[in-house]
């Protein structure tokens, strides 16, 4: 019977369409005559279905008889063992919306693990999860860049990242777990028994970071092989709701704890930054190594994956790299993008690393020529589009428009996005559409005549990010009337704004009978209120409890005909 060989692995998944799925399993294992190897695994999809996957990355293995059309596998360790890593995926159609584990188990890990007793007699065991749910949209899993096979020294601090990143710009989270496998009466994918994280003695440290994933095992007790495992977990949010949790994945990776003298190298600190979409972010990377080993730096994460960032290096002492990304409008998204640098030493004796994790918030750019024109008792507001502004994928939903009532030049600072409470502006009304870059502010009413209004739009995104503010625009107030012909009588509402109740005083030179109707400010009447007739003065009581907080048009008009007024009423209930 040939060796046992699981050490590490994950499952991720990608959306084709409707309800299909790429589901890939990556396993990385022992490489040698002695040793097993499975040109196919058996991928379950947590609906009752399974398939057998055949490995497809390295060479093609001409000599299988079992698997004809499978590969190889590609060697990514030589020392101080051997392992390769082995890729297989299968498509799968679920039914229709749910909560699915997908998963694998295989027989078996290799020996000799320090906290997974009888390693050599337990299954390896991985799962992801997936939730088709109608309401949050497709989603395809974090996929993970860097291998699950390091190096750590004893008594030193180990350091180990796995390059997360999310196709769909949804938010994810780290947390430790247990590695799983079987349980004395034959259960499996439960925690396996008298498993034992890491140990770090007196004053050491066994983590992961929740928002970066970097794990830290400040020290190591003992040499060794080590298996942990974390859940990488996806969280999508609704632009007003709580997150919700829509998929997750497992990674179980081995340790080797080494024997030696030799110290992890070190990364200067990088400050997380943002930039406007069409720009170019370039940032300078440096690392030092107390041995003045050679270094070597290395990137992945979103910037690579998904758009043309690029990194420029050399293999020297004291490290650095150039990071340069041309950014554009298709990397606007509300979650951050992430860079991962990983540098690795050449020590003669055991190679360490360590990562630096960089996070990017790439910005969309502001409406521009933004206008206010006064018109009478209003406010009219006209804006371009901003220059991101896509045809598919994250469009552009709507613009959200706020005022402060006094000449600003408010600006946003470097990474804020749409309109912050500490601006002073106040939240004023939205369009709904990208083309619908009009609209005209009512509210103003209530202000006083010659009041001076300032202006800014923002752009709001379908992933529910914003863009950055515009320019304020400003123009001062008229308050007054609309007449046809010279008013003969005067018309006042108060309180205004109000709780629902109005009084409404009427004073006519020329006596006559006035009809007063409310609008509401799409120009449709939804009441008529009172026929009277006037002669001289009248107070008369407006009760509109009965429609929702807002703002509406009240005409009086008179017999003649002619002239109206048409103030506009706040309710404030």
């Amino acid at each position: 019977m040939k060796a046992t060989h699981n050490r590490a692995g994950e499952i991720t998944y990608k959306w084709i369409s409707g309800y299909t799925y790429s589901i890939t399993l990556t396993t990385y294992t022992d490489d040698g005559a002695s040793i097993a190897d499975r040109c196919k695994l058996t991928i379950h999809f947590g609906d009752g279905d399974s398939c057998q996957a055949i490995r497809e990355n390295g060479v093609l293995d001409i000599s299988s008889a079992e698997c004809p059309t499978s590969f190889k596998g590609v060697l990514i360790k030589t020392s101080p063992i051997n392992v390769k890593k082995n890729v297989y995926s299968c498509v799968h159609t679920y039914d229709g919306p749910g909560l699915y584990k997908i998963y694998m188990f295989d027989r078996n890990r290799n020996s000799g693990v320090i906290n997974v007793p009888n390693s050599v007699n337990q299954p390896f065991y991985i799962e992801s999860f997936l939730n088709i749910s109608t309401f949050l949209g497709p989603n395809s899993s974090s996929q993970l860049t860097i291998p699950p096979i390091d190096d750590a020294v004893i008594f030193k601090c180990f350091y180990h990242n796995a390059g997360a990143y999310d196709i769909d710009g949804d938010s994810l989270s780290f947390e430790l777990t247990t590695c799983k496998g079987e349980n004395g009466l034959g259960q499996i994918g439960v925690a396996i028994p008298g498993y034992s994280y890491p140990a770090y003695g007196s004053g050491g440290i066994f983590s992961i970071d929740s928002l970066t994933g970097t794990v830290l095992w400040c020290q190591p007790q003992q040499a060794g092989e080590y298996n942990i495992a974390f859940v990488i977990k996806e969280w999508r949010r609704s632009c007003n709701g709580a997150p919700t949790l829509i998929g997750f994945v497992t990674r179980d990776m081995q340790i080797i704890v080494n024997t030696s003298s030799n110290n992890p190298p070190q990364f200067s600190i990088v400050t997380n930054t943002c930039v406007q979409a069409g720009s170019v972010l370039s940032s300078v990377i440096t690392a030092t190594d107390a041995a003045t080993d050679m270094l070597t730096i290395t990137a992945t994460g979103s910037p690579f994956s998904l758009s043309v960032a690029t990194i420029s290096t050399s293999v020297s002492v004291n490290a650095s790299a150039t990071f340069s990304w041309a950014t554009s409008c298709s990397d606007i998204r509300k979650s951050n993008h992430t860079a991962y640098f990983k540098v690795i030493d050449n020590s003669s004796q055991v190679q360490l690393s360590n990562f630096l994790v960089y996070d990017i918030s790439v910005i969309a750019p502001a409406p521009q020529n933004l206008s206010v024109v006064a018109g009478l008792n209003t406010m009219q507001l006209s804006w371009n589009k901003p220059a991101c502004h896509p045809t598919s994928g994250n469009k552009i939903v709507g613009y959200s428009i706020y005022r402060i009532n006094s000449a600003s030049s408010w600006t946003h600072a470097a990474c804020e996005r749409g309109v912050p409470a500490s601006s002073g502006y106040s939240f004023v009304g939205s369009t709904f559409a990208e083309n619908d870059t009009t609209t005209t502010d009512y509210s103003v009413i209530s202000l006083p005549n010659n009041s001076t209004c300032s202006y800014v739009v923002f752009a709001r995104y379908s992933d529910c990010s914003e863009s950055y503010a515009s320019s304020p625009a400003s123009n001062q107030l008229t308050i007054g009337i609309d007449e046809k012909t010279k008013l003969n009588y005067s018309a006042t509402v108060f309180p205004n704004p109000g709780s629902g109740v109005f009084s409404l005083k009427l004073a006519t030179q020329k006596n006559g009978v006035f009809t007063i109707e409310l609008f509401d400010l799409n120009g449709k009447q939804i009441k008529q209120l009172n026929t009277t007739f006037v002669n001289g003065s009248m107070d008369l009581e407006l009760d509109l409890k009965e429609f929702e907080n807002g703002y509406y048009i009240l005409k009086i008009e008179n017999e003649e005909n002619n002239t109206s007024y048409k103030p506009i009423v706040k309710l404030d209930q």
